[in-house]
C-alpha cells in the first residue's frame, strides 16, 4: 500500500464518528442558549414595562388598573396590590419555557 491515494474506511469512520461526537454535544447547547436568550428578552421587556406603568402612576398621576399588555407576541399582566404603607406593582408573564414569571415593585 505505498501507493494508496486517499482515506481508509477506518480513518473514515473515525473522522464521523469525531463530527457526530462534536455536533450530538453542541447542537443541543446552542437551542438552550436561544432559549435563554428569549427568556432574558422577555424578562427585560417585563421590567422596562413596569418600569414605565410604575413612572406613570407616580408622577403622572395616572389611575392604577389591572390591564394585560402584549409586547412581542407576550401577553404580560399588570396587577396592583395596596399593601400598607406601600403600593405593589406586580408583571406575570408565560416565558417560552412554559414556566409563569413574575416580577415586583414596591412604591
Amino acid at each position: 500500500m505505498r501507493n494508496s491515494k486517499g482515506f481508509s474506511l477506518a480513518e473514515t469512520i473515525a473522522a464521523f464518528s469525531l463530527w457526530m461526537l462534536i455536533t450530538l454535544l453542541i447542537i443541543p447547547q446552542l437551542v438552550l442558549i436561544t432559549k435563554e436568550r428569549v427568556n432574558t428578552q422577555q424578562s427585560l421587556a417585563a421590567y422596562k414595562i413596569l418600569h414605565e406603568k410604575t413612572q406613570q402612576v407616580t408622577y403622572n398621576t395616572n389611575e392604577k388598573r389591572n390591564e394585560v399588555i402584549k409586547h412581542d407576541g407576550v401577553d404580560y399582566h399588570l396587577s396592583w396590590e395596596e399593601e400598607n404603607p406601600y403600593n405593589k406593582a406586580c408583571l406575570s408573564w408565560e416565558n417560552s419555557s412554559k414556566k409563569a414569571k413574575s416580577v415586583c415593585f414596591l412604591l
